[in-house]
């Protein structure tokens, strides 16, 4: 049985039983195509691929794509075949747009691995920049899974989970719409810079900035494992520890929890989750009271909130381990 599962409701007897939209462990891309399974990458073939497939009728043209990429999830890029290649465009990069231009020109994975981003412009007519890192980095992921090196954990997170659930996560879910029609995924979050949020995505305000690309470094810090950062928000969901992980949401309780409710509205779209709190030097407790909306001449309030951030901040950073702190390249490109 393959180790991805389909959402499809009553597959015919052909296809490989489908269960939920849940991958199991991760395996490595290996040489042979009998033993190899992989990261199931970008999209998975969800509610939203199955409309977009119009999957509900059970053509037999849809069922030979759902197998198509099937054979792409568990098969090295090389031996794809042209249907493999058309198959991966459309429902795991979410680029059905390409199809007609790809399925004329590209008709294996060993061309598909060679692509330079001058073919992907002038061969595929794909002008889109964002487009076209989309799709580089993935074969560039790919190409590194034919040497024996698997694909990234970064495969895991399409483009549908960073619009709206990372977007969510750190307290900017305005920016979605953005996001998402340039299909920013897991890989393409590794690679951005300010100066792209500013001129791609059109994020103007620098501090919402800051806020992505500090989102972006806890990312890093956990090798982009969504699953293990899952479970470090669940161990402090409760409990004021562990703040680098939480949530904007998490951080709006807190706020809640040290009785200063009134004020907890303030972060929502704010930007404010627990990695700006502990990564960013320059976030103190003048800021947090600017963020909230705590007047200046609230002296006592202030001095309440500073109290309360030293306890949290300061016991956070006693058990911070230095190899967790961003490097020096990190924060140079968080000021470009």
């Amino acid at each position: 049985m393959s180790c991805f599962s389909l959402c499809l409701p009553n597959p015919p007897s052909p296809l490989l039983p489908l269960t939920t939209c849940t991958s199991p462990p991760i395996h490595t891309l290996s040489s042979s195509s009998s033993s190899t399974t992989t990261h199931p990458d970008s999209d998975s073939l969800c509610s939203s691929t199955r409309h977009s497939l119009g999957l509900s009728d059970g053509s037999e043209d849809q069922l030979d794509r759902l197998q198509q990429v099937e054979l792409a999830r568990n098969t090295p890029m090389s031996q794809w075949r042209a249907g493999t290649v058309q198959a991966w465009l459309e429902v795991v990069m979410a680029m059905p747009m390409y199809i007609r231009t790809c399925s004329e020109n590209v008709k294996s994975g060993k061309v598909l691995l060679g692509l330079t981003d001058e073919d992907l412009e002038l061969g595929l007519g794909i002008s889109s920049l964002m487009h076209r890192r989309k799709l580089r980095l993935a074969i560039e992921d790919y190409r590194d899974a034919e040497n024996g090196q698997g694909l990234s954990n970064a495969a895991d997170l399409d483009h549908h989970w960073v619009a709206k659930a990372w977007l969510s996560d750190v307290g900017l879910p305005q920016y979605s719409q953005a996001f998402h029609n340039h299909l920013v995924d897991g890989r393409m979050l590794k690679s951005l810079t300010r100066r792209d949020l500013e001129r791609h995505l059109n994020i103007t305000k620098k501090f919402h900035q800051v806020s992505l690309m500090l989102g972006i470094e806890l990312l890093h810090m956990l090798d982009f494992d969504k699953e293990a950062l899952q479970v470090r928000r669940s161990q402090c969901e409760h409990q004021h520890v562990d703040p680098v992980v939480w949530t904007s949401n998490r951080v709006m309780k807190w706020i809640k929890d040290i009785d200063l409710k009134e004020f907890a509205e303030s972060l929502l779209n704010g930007g404010v989750h627990g990695a700006v709190m502990m990564l960013d030097p320059s976030f103190n407790t003048d800021t947090m009271a600017s963020v909230l909306g705590i007047p200046t001449n609230k002296d006592m309030v202030r001095r309440h909130l500073f109290e309360e951030m030293k306890a949290l901040i300061g016991r956070a950073r006693i058990h911070w381990d230095d190899r967790q702190a961003p490097p020096a390249d990190t924060l140079m490109m968080m000021g470009r």
